[in-house]
C-alpha cells in the first residue's frame, strides 16, 4: 500500500463500485498516505497523545394555550452533541441526537457520519454530504464515503456513495408516486488557489440502477436516468482593486437509460462527457461577478444565466430558466462610522419562448449601518420586490381575443426593517437596550383589478443585563405584532424573560425563558398564549 502513489489511490477511489470496496480504500488515503509523510510521533507518551473534548445540550419546552386549542405537544424535549477524539492529532468528530419525537427518527439513536482529519486530509463517512460547485455537487447527503486533500495551493475531493434508497411499489396502497430506483453517485474536484487567484475544475455522475425494482406498473410512467455534470470556475484580482469571477457549466441528463443510442445530434463535449441517448439532453449554465473594491466604495455587477430544465442530481433544488443581472454598489463613509449598500437587479425566465407565462422581475434594496462609537449601533435596511407576468394568448383559428383572455400579473412586495442598540455599563455588569422592528407591505394587481394589500407590523424591546462575576445573564422582552388583510386586523402582543447561567468553569450552562401573549382580532381579545 505505501508504494502506490497518490494519483493511483485517488482513481481507485473514484473507479471503485463495490461500497466496502470505496471505503476501504479512502481509508487507506487517510491514514496509510499521512504515515508516508509522518505522523506526529512526538506525542507518543505524552499527556496530549489522545484528547477527548466535546458538548451536549438538552432542551424541554413547554407549551399551553388558552382561548383556543394547543397547536404543538405540550411537553418535547432534545437531547444532542458532538464528540472528537484526537490521537496523535488525528482528528475523530462525532455528532449525535436524541428526542422524544419518534415520528422524526428512524431509530432514537442517530451516529450520521464521521469525519476524521490529519493535518490537510480530512475523510467523510457514513451519511454526509460535501459541496463541490453550485452546478455539479452541492451538498446532496450521500451514503458513502468521500475525501477532501489539501496540500499546500492544491485542492483534490472526491466521493462515492449511494443518493437515493429503491422505494418498491406499494401493493397495500396500490400506490406507486413514491417508488424511486437507487441512486449512486460520485463526483471529484481538482483546485488550485493562490491567494486571489484561483482555478476549479469539478465533475459529477449519477446513475439509478435499473435492477433496484423488480416490479414497476406501466401507469408508473418511471425510467431510470443517468446525469453527469462538469464546471469550470476561477477569478483573478488585477491592479490591486479590480476583481473578476465566474464559472462555466454543463449538465447532460438522460431521461430514459434504456432509449435507442444518439450518434448525430450532439458536439464532440457532449459526446465526450456521456453516452449519448435519444433521451438525452445538455443543458448550460454560467454566471460571473466583475467588480472594483477600495477603501471606501466597492461595486460588483453579477449575470448569472441558467437554461430551461437545467438540473443536477447532485442538489435537491435547482433554480433555472433564469437571466439575471444586479448591481451592488457600496460606499464607507466619516472613518467606516457609516457604511451604505445599495443592490438592484432584473431577472426574466422563459429564455426558451417555450412557456406561455413570461415573468419579470425587479429588485432593490439599500442599507445604511451607523456606528458613532462602540455603545451605539444604528442598522437600517429598505426593499422593493416587484414581479410581472404576462400570459401570451393561445394562438387558436376559432379564438377571438378579448382583454379578459391575457394575464397582466403584478406583485409588489415592500419591506424596511430598523434596529436601534445602545450598551453601557461597568467591568462587572453591562447592560443592552435594543429596539428592532419591521414593516411590510404587499399587494398584487391581475388584469386591471387590484387586491386589497397585506400590511405586517413587528416591533420587538429588549433589556440584556450581564452581571460578569457570577455569570448570570437576564433579558427583559417585549413583543407586539399586527397584521391587516382588508378590512381584518390581528395584534398579539406580550412580555417575556430569559435567564441562564454558567457554572463548573464554563462548562455547563442552565437557562430558563417564558413567553405571554393576548392574541386579539378586530380589538377583541381571543386569546392567551404562554
Amino acid at each position: 500500500m505505501k508504494n502506490r502513489n497518490l494519483v493511483t489511490i485517488c482513481r481507485d477511489a473514484i473507479k471503485c463500485r463495490d461500497a466496502l470496496q470505496c471505503v476501504s480504500t479512502l481509508v487507506a488515503i487517510l491514514f496509510f498516505i499521512p504515515a508516508i509523510h509522518g505522523q506526529n510521533l512526538d506525542k507518543i507518551g505524552q499527556k496530549n497523545m489522545v484528547t477527548v473534548n466535546g458538548s451536549a445540550n438538552y432542551n424541554t419546552i413547554f407549551y399551553h394555550a388558552f382561548g383556543m386549542d394547543d397547536r404543538r405537544d405540550p411537553f418535547t424535549w432534545y437531547f444532542n452533541g458532538n464528540l472528537n477524539i484526537s490521537i496523535l492529532d488525528v482528528s475523530l468528530p462525532f455528532t449525535y441526537s436524541y428526542s422524544d419525537q419518534h415520528s422524526t427518527y428512524s431509530q432514537p439513536f442517530n451516529m450520521q457520519s464521521c469525519s476524521p482529519k490529519y493535518k490537510w486530509a480530512q475523510g467523510h463517512f457514513g451519511t454526509t454530504a460535501m459541496n463541490f460547485s453550485s452546478y455539479t455537487l452541492a451538498g446532496h447527503l450521500f451514503t458513502g464515503g468521500g475525501m477532501e486533500l489539501r496540500p499546500g495551493k492544491f485542492y483534490i475531493g472526491a466521493m462515492y456513495g449511494r443518493l437515493l434508497k429503491a422505494v418498491a411499489y406499494d401493493a397495500t396502497q396500490n400506490s406507486f408516486s413514491n417508488m424511486a430506483f437507487r441512486r449512486m453517485g460520485e463526483a471529484m474536484k481538482l483546485g488550485y488557489e493562490d491567494g486571489n487567484n484561483a482555478i476549479g475544475v469539478s465533475w459529477f455522475r449519477a446513475k439509478d440502477d435499473e435492477k433496484s425494482l423488480l416490479f414497476i406498473p406501466d401507469e408508473a410512467d418511471l425510467y431510470a436516468q443517468e446525469n453527469t455534470a462538469m464546471s469550470v470556475n476561477g477569478k483573478t484580482k488585477l491592479l490591486g482593486h479590480f476583481i473578476a469571477e465566474g464559472e462555466f457549466a454543463i449538465s447532460g441528463l438522460t431521461r430514459n437509460i434504456n432509449a435507442l443510442d444518439e450518434s448525430m445530434s450532439f458536439n464532440g463535449l457532449e459526446k465526450w462527457m456521456m453516452r449519448t441517448k435519444t433521451s438525452t439532453q445538455f443543458f448550460y449554465a454560467y454566471k460571473y461577478d466583475v467588480g472594483y473594491s477600495s477603501k471606501n466604495i466597492s461595486v460588483t455587477l453579477n449575470h448569472e444565466h441558467v437554461d430551461p430544465d437545467y438540473q443536477t442530481f447532485g442538489a435537491y433544488y435547482f433554480n433555472n430558466d433564469l437571466d439575471n443581472w444586479t448591481i451592488a454598489p457600496s460606499f464607507r463613509l466619516f472613518a467606516g462610522k457609516v457604511s451604505i449598500a445599495f443592490n438592484g437587479g432584473f431577472q426574466k425566465n422563459n429564455l426558451d419562448r417555450s412557456k406561455q407565462n413570461t415573468t419579470n422581475r425587479l429588485v432593490g434594496s439599500t442599507s445604511v449601518s451607523v456606528a458613532p462609537n462602540k455603545n451605539w449601533m444604528l442598522n437600517a435596511s429598505y426593499s422593493d420586490f416587484t414581479s410581472f407576468t404576462n400570459r401570451r394568448p393561445q394562438v387558436d383559428p376559432f379564438w377571438f381575443y378579448l382583454p379578459s383572455d391575457t394575464l397582466l400579473f403584478y406583485q409588489v412586495s415592500r419591506q424596511g426593517n430598523g434596529m436601534l442598540s445602545h450598551s453601557f455599563g461597568t467591568k462587572n455588569t453591562k447592560s443592552t437596550i435594543t429596539l428592532s422592528s419591521s414593516y411590510q407591505v404587499a399587494k398584487q394587481t391581475q388584469s386591471g383589478n387590484s387586491a386589497p394589500p397585506t400590511t405586517v407590523f413587528n416591533s420587538n424591546l429588549s433589556y440584556n443585563l450581564q452581571l460578569v462575576p457570577s455569570k448570570i445573564t437576564c433579558a427583559l422582552i417585549g413583543n407586539y405584532n399586527r397584521a391587516t388583510v382588508d378590512t381584518l386586523v390581528t395584534q398579539y402582543a406580550g412580555p417575556g424573560i430569559q435567564l441562564s447561567r454558567t457554572m463548573m468553569k464554563s462548562v455547563m450552562k442552565i437557562s430558563f425563558g417564558t413567553t405571554y401573549n393576548r392574541s386579539y382580532k378586530m380589538d377583541v381579545l381571543t386569546s392567551h398564549i404562554l
